[in-house]
């Protein structure tokens, strides 16, 4: 059931989506430093503000599916994923002493370049594909899920929507790069908050207060903060989310490409990990809001449940309703909303279709034609960032078919996060993994989380796999169709039919997958006789010291080449014949 969207609405909508356009094109077209190469379009010269690159990255993780996804996974199974909070702070934390200091002491445009410094090209290029594949097939859930929304509050098809929203976007981020990304991830952030903040206001108002809402969330069995239960077949749990999310977001945020591009657009070290602390907060303070809207809706709907009821056809579009329930009387306010709901997809989309843009270039057509001129680079990668556009446009229509988006997100990623954290992580912790084990080990991880993840999305998609929400009252509903007093619709559902490989939780896939490159990979590499010569700029800083005594007790040399010297050791090894002197 559509709710009325005023033109106050449509100009708010509108003028978020005609900035971002204006943006793309005044640096691509009027500033005067233009994106017609490659450092220019991927870095921003190396000039960007911290400011600036703080609150892009907050808004390219914060998208649609935080702001749809967690309220509805709120509003039917409770607070557990608040655990997110610890989850941030973990994340953050290893980024700014783990991870950046390699990444930026490398200076390397693409983060695969540590893969192919530390084991080769090869497995460059299969964490390259990976993050190909992932990427291709997590945008269209990113596009999908402000889709319904509008069309929710709208009634205009979500195949009419989802052609507009991704022109623009492919318009801005194709001709603006880096710069453009940037800015309007600045604007759109806002335009979250906003939203974020007066719904919050709003609701908390109309139920009465702060402590009402969690009185009747209590009330409804879903305040969950400590479920410490170590069943790995449950849906949710305390561990499952502060383990499963830790492993899944330093794979996304600290190993990413789209991350590492914004941290080397710092001149300093000392200013990425400002930049890495300010986003780590911002990002945690963001999710908890979007668990606490969770619990308002709850409270507005405790008696009545709109799904059941049948005028919300998808869970996935409560809170897009419960927005416009309650705020359609005042001019501007919905309009408000579900541009902010946009800016979170836009904002997460552009960043994706620059940064595979940049790494499908950097990593395979570069790395195989490196006299191609800085000038061809960036056409070339402006025509990526309009294939890849396309691609998950025509995505989108098979997303829909599928499960809900916020486990369907988290399960998407899980298939290749945990491999590419095993991988970067066994490289700069394991000095003795070498290339045949890292490569053993990517292969198991991948093979074996991805038939997990199959098997689970096809017995989901067929009904044999699924978890009861918490109870969901219709007493207070004025359809005829129920004709109790009250229904409580969370019936126990037998999955034990389901082979116990594909009921593990989805938040745990990750964590499979990363486990699994270890378990694999270091025997390999022992097995098939280790690494003794390494540069130490490839090993995490903590690491460094004890690596260098071990050398000194051996009577090895200290090793730390330069980058000259890095790629004559490179094109002598067996990895990279086609790059021999």
């Amino acid at each position: 059931m559509a709710l009325y969207f005023s033109v106050y609405d449509y100009v708010v909508f509108g003028s978020m989506l005609a900035i971002s356009a204006i943006i793309g094109i005044y640096f691509g077209f009027c500033r005067r430093q233009k994106q017609n190469t490659t450092a220019e379009y991927l870095l921003g010269s190396k000039t960007m503000g911290v400011i600036p690159v703080a609150i892009s990255l907050t808004a390219t993780h914060i998208s649609a599916v935080t702001m749809l996804g967690v309220p509805a996974e709120m509003y039917l199974h409770g607070t557990q994923y608040w655990a997110c909070a610890i989850s941030g702070l973990v994340v953050t934390f290893a980024m700014s002493h783990l991870y950046l200091p390699v990444f930026m002491e490398l200076q390397i445009t693409s983060c695969y370049g540590y893969l192919e410094k530390r084991f080769g090209v090869s497995l460059r290029n299969l964490a390259s594909g990976l993050y190909t594949l992932c990427t291709i097939l997590g945008v269209p859930i990113l596009i999908y899920a402000p889709a319904i929304a509008f069309s929710q509050v709208t009634g205009i098809n979500l195949h009419i929507i989802t052609p507009i929203m991704c022109i623009i976007c492919i318009f801005y981020t194709t001709i603006g790069g880096i710069r453009a990304v940037v800015w309007t991830d600045t604007i759109q952030f806002l335009l979250m908050v906003c939203a974020l903040v007066v719904v919050i206001i709003m609701g908390t108002s109309h139920l009465g207060g702060f402590f009402e809402v969690f009185r009747i969330a209590d009330r409804g069995q879903r305040l969950i903060f400590f479920d410490l239960t170590l069943d790995p077949f449950q849906r949710s749990s305390f561990l499952m989310v502060s383990v499963g999310l830790t492993t899944m977001w330093i794979s996304n945020i600290g190993v990413s490409p789209e991350c590492v591009q914004r941290f080397l657009a710092i001149p300093t070290l000392s200013d990425s990990r400002k930049v890495v602390w300010i986003f780590g907060i911002g990002h945690i303070i963001i999710k908890l809001c979007s668990v606490y809207n969770g619990l308002i809706v709850y409270g507005k709907y405790e008696d009545c449940d709109p799904v059941s009821d049948g005028v919300v056809k998808k869970a996935d579009q409560i809170f897009a309703y419960y927005v416009l329930d309650v705020a359609s009387s005042i001019p501007g306010l919905s309009g408000l909303f579900v541009a902010g709901i946009f800016s979170a997809a836009l904002s997460s989309m552009s960043s994706c279709m620059n940064t595979l843009a940049g790494t499908f270039y950097m990593d395979f057509i570069k790395h195989k034609y490196p006299s191609l001129s800085d000038e061809a680079g960036s056409r070339i990668m402006k025509m990526l960032v309009v294939g890849i556009g396309t691609t998950c446009l025509g995505l989108v229509f098979v997303v829909e078919k599928l499960g809900n988006i916020f486990s369907l997100g988290i399960s998407i990623g899980g298939v290749t996060a945990g491999t590419l954290l095993g991988i970067f992580t066994l490289g700069m912790v394991c000095p003795r993994a070498n290339t045949t084990g890292a490569r053993w080990g990517a292969y198991a991880s991948l093979t074996i989380v991805s038939a997990i993840v199959m098997g689970a999305q096809l017995n989901i998609a067929d009904g044999n796999l699924k978890y009861p929400s918490l109870p969901l009252n219709v007493h207070g509903c004025n359809s005829t169709t129920f004709n109790t007093t009250s229904i409580i619709l969370n019936e126990h559902h037998d999955n034990s039919s389901v082979p116990w490989i594909f009921r593990i939780g989805f938040m745990y896939y990750s964590v499979i997958g990363a486990l699994l490159v270890f378990v694999v990979g270091y025997p390999v590499s022992l097995l098939t006789g280790g690494h003794d010569d390494i540069d130490e700029r490839l090993l995490a800083p903590f690491l460094r010291s004890w690596y260098r005594n071990q050398r000194k007790a051996k009577n090895l040399p200290k090793v730390v080449r330069s980058d000259q010297e890095m790629r004559v050791f490179l094109g002598a090894s067996k990895d990279h014949p086609s790059e021999a002197s």
